[in-house]
């Protein structure tokens, strides 16, 4: 019969739990590193979680940096938060009083709004959520919306994403109804389809005394900026897609077709891809900018489905919607811990993010290499400050990793030990 015997780890002479272990390197942290300092600073409500009490503690402001480092460094809080919004008097206890004056443009992506993340690894999601990151920045801040770089401030979260601060006196005041139209175009949502593809008359003719006019869809021209160049980007990309696939791997491709018959679909591929002279319908697409190779409308509305379907989300930005909307947020102070992974609230510019690997720049230098005893609650494969970390059950990993493992709860100091 299976004994089970309670242990924990001894650090130095000290019994230690696991939010003791981390409190204390935390400590250590903010006693040696300094969080960034949002512009007025002096403005903002600050909400702070800990690891040795229950509550959170909101509603509060400091009157100087110094203020701010001394309540990190005696405090400890497992969590630092700043209000996105600037207030008239932001230590104030009810929202009505703070008396708002404006806030910060802020987007928040989290590996959790990316399908399949369930699946993947911690590095895989913070590798598949920064192409979330380049699209939101290059393709709409910096691109279709026009923000300058100054005015932007790329942060990854700590945990499982990035927040992006537009601090741009043109958006500080705008209301919850105004941001929201932001994240619609960004997410684009309830894109119309009949304003993207617009339909016009393009001959009439008159046959047996009666006037009989043809119709026919545009595609945008070269060069057409937002929603409409990426859709004739995305025909572009569609026709490649489907070019060289049977209907059984495109319907797994491409799932919108699992709603039409084999026929109907190979008539929409054959009217795009068998050539009629030299050249074939998708061929003439791009360049006379209308949708006449279809034969019949059923396969145009297949294809302008794959548009909306299966298109736009290829270019859209897998954003927390509600947090860009809320005027009145909180958000992860830049340079603070992240209380469920112990990794740094890294602020950057956009230059740095390409090359930001968050398992190597995000893992405070105070963490050591010594190690640390633990119990792992699973099996773990993972590289963290370019170490490789596997293993199962009980072993011994650095300090950094243990850091990481705990505040993720993949780990623990304290344990059960199964013997004969």
């Amino acid at each position: 019969m299976n004994k089970l015997i309670y242990r924990q780890c001894i650090l130095g002479s000290t019994m230690a739990s696991d939010k003791e272990f981390m409190m204390e390197r935390f400590r250590r942290y903010y006693s040696k590193n300094h969080p960034y300092i949002p512009t007025m600073f002096k403005n903002r409500e600050f909400g702070f979680m800990f690891f040795d009490r229950s509550f959170v503690q909101r509603h509060m402001a400091f009157t100087s940096d110094d203020a701010l480092y001394s309540f990190l460094q005696t405090q400890v809080p497992s969590h630092s938060y700043h209000s996105t919004a600037y207030y008239q008097y932001p230590g104030a206890a009810t929202m009505e009083d703070k008396q708002w004056i404006g806030a910060d443009l802020i987007f928040d992506l989290d590996a959790d709004h990316i399908p399949g993340a369930e699946l993947m690894s911690y590095d895989e999601m913070l590798a598949r959520i920064k192409i979330e990151v380049l699209r939101l920045v290059d393709d709409f801040l910096l691109g279709d919306l026009g923000f300058d770089e100054s005015h932007l401030r790329i942060v990854f979260s700590g945990g499982r994403g990035y927040h992006i601060h537009v601090s741009d006196e043109r958006v500080a005041r705008l209301k919850s109804h105004e941001r929201r139209e932001i994240v619609d175009y960004i997410a684009g949502n309830n894109l119309n389809m009949d304003w993207v593809f617009p339909t016009k008359t393009v001959n009439i003719t008159e046959i047996k005394g009666r006037v009989q006019e043809s119709r026919v869809r545009c595609i945008p021209p070269g060069g057409s900026g937002g929603w409409k160049g990426k859709m004739r980007i995305g025909i572009a990309w569609l026709i490649e897609e489907m070019r060289s696939l049977d209907v059984k791997d495109l319907r797994t491709r491409l799932p919108y077709l699992n709603t039409y018959s084999e026929t109907l679909v190979n008539g929409m591929l054959k009217d795009l891809y068998e050539k009629r002279g030299e050249r074939s319908g998708s061929d003439m697409l791009l360049e006379k900018n209308i949708f006449d190779c279809f034969t019949s409308k059923r396969h145009e509305d297949i294809f302008l489905g794959l548009l909306e379907n299966e298109v736009i989300p290829r270019f859209r930005c897998e954003i927390d919607e509600p947090v860009t909307a809320d005027i009145k947020r909180l958000i992860r102070l830049p340079g603070s811990l992240h209380g469920k992974s112990g990794l740094r609230v890294v602020p950057m510019e956009r230059e740095d993010l390409d090359d930001f690997n968050p398992l190597l720049d995000a893992v405070p230098d105070t963490y050591t290499d010594r190690e640390i005893e633990i119990f792992l609650k699973h099996k773990v494969d993972i590289t963290i400050r370019g170490k490789r970390i596997t293993g199962e059950g009980i072993c011994r990993v650095p300090e950094y990793a243990a850091m990481f493992l705990i505040g993720r709860r993949e780990a623990t100091l304290e344990f059960v030990e199964s013997l004969e």
